[in-house]
């Protein structure tokens, strides 16, 4: 077994510099081939490889998003090899789980057969060893909803590669804030897309209670700075006119964005419900990686439970509280700063920290425990 030192991760998603591929696979497979300490390499491919002197040397087989008939059809062919060659069959999933994705999220105004999807994913789970999640409220909703009990959680990490590591040590009278999401937070009425229908209701989504109302008053009276990604919500037109925009980036690219604009605060606004109870933290991570403060709303199974006191917004918050928040936030942003720091160095949510890799290796190849 000493010679088992590859992972092949199968992902039709693969390419380009973003998505969930490029979070959960390909930096992680970067790393490692890069860092022989760890005596692993990851063999990427949108499409299965049954050669059998790579599957001799495969500890495990990795397969993103087991939602489609392709890849239930792979993953019972390396069931049927793994007698042979003694590879684990792991698959890992995202956080936008089918069922739950809310109205306001633009993915659910495309056609697609979320029943059909649920069948494969069900049926898929008969073959594999064990899932991967990104959260633990996602690990829950696989014990209780699919009876499937060998899931091991991994967050998502901000890889140093990225984000620099240095400390920042300024926070601007006014300051910067970005919205760094777009449209799976909020829904324009009649999309520009030619993909979704005309004539669709816009929702505000994620900016539950008086969010909106509070960010028209505070950059109208010139408090702050707001800085959208891709566009300007719908919701803040009065004041469209002194929102600054950039198009919609990739992750090295969104990175390097983020680096060079070094902005005071990032806004994520969450309305409470599953969908946002499975998200991943990633924001968070890349938020302190970059030292901008991080401000969001914070409910059961929040990924924003785990910022500074100061920075947490209760669901559905008034004006008055979101103005608390703010005044706290400028009056402490040394304080906050230095937790979200700390946090990200001793918690472990570097991608390249030893406590990650390996959580992430455990994952990927201990033995088959499979409990259904």
């Amino acid at each position: 077994m000493d010679n088992k030192d590859i992972v092949l991760a199968i992902s039709p998603e693969q390419g380009g510099g973003g998505g969930c591929w490029y979070h959960r696979i390909a930096t992680m497979a970067n790393y490692l081939n890069a860092t022989p300490q760890y005596n692993t390499k990851v063999v990427m491919t949108p499409m299965p490889i049954f050669d059998g002197n790579l599957l001799a040397r495969c500890k495990c087989v990795l397969f993103q998003r087991p939602c489609s008939q392709p890849m239930l059809d792979w993953i019972k062919r390396y069931k049927e090899l793994q007698p042979k060659f003694l590879y684990s069959c792991v698959a890992e999933i995202d956080d936008a789980w089918w069922n739950i994705i809310p109205d306001y999220n633009m993915s659910s105004l495309t056609p697609r057969p979320w029943d059909q999807i649920e069948q494969i994913f069900k049926e898929s789970l008969r073959y594999l060893d064990r899932m991967i999640v990104t959260t633990e409220f996602m690990r829950r909703k696989l014990n209780k909803d699919y009876n499937y009990w060998n899931v091991r959680v991994v967050e998502n990490a901000a890889p140093k590669s990225l984000y620099s590591a240095n400390k920042k040590t300024f926070f601007r009278e006014r300051p910067l804030c970005i919205i760094p999401s777009g449209m799976q937070h909020y829904r324009p009425p009649q999309p520009f897309s030619q993909q979704f229908p005309v004539g669709v209701v816009g929702l505000r989504g994620d900016y539950c209670g008086e969010w909106p109302e509070f960010l028209i008053d505070e950059i109208k009276s010139r408090r702050l700075d707001l800085h959208a990604m891709a566009d300007k919500p719908y919701f803040l037109s009065e004041v469209h006119d002194l929102i600054e925009t950039s198009p919609w980036l990739d992750t090295p690219n969104y990175a390097a964005f983020m680096t060079r604009m070094q902005p005071d605060i990032i806004l994520a606004p969450l309305v409470e419900n599953d969908f946002n109870r499975a998200k991943s933290r990633l924001k968070c991570a890349e938020g302190f990686a970059i030292g901008a403060i991080v401000i969001g709303n914070v409910f059961e199974y929040s990924p924003y439970e785990v910022l500074h006191p100061y920075c947490k917004v209760p669901p559905n918050p008034t004006k008055e509280q979101l103005q608390t928040v703010f005044k706290n936030v400028k009056e402490h942003w040394k304080e906050i700063l230095e937790y979200q720091y700390e946090w990200i160095n001793k918690n472990g949510e570097w991608l390249e920290s030893e406590g990650h890799v390996n959580k992430w290796l455990t994952a990927c190849s201990t033995p088959n425990t499979r409990m259904i």
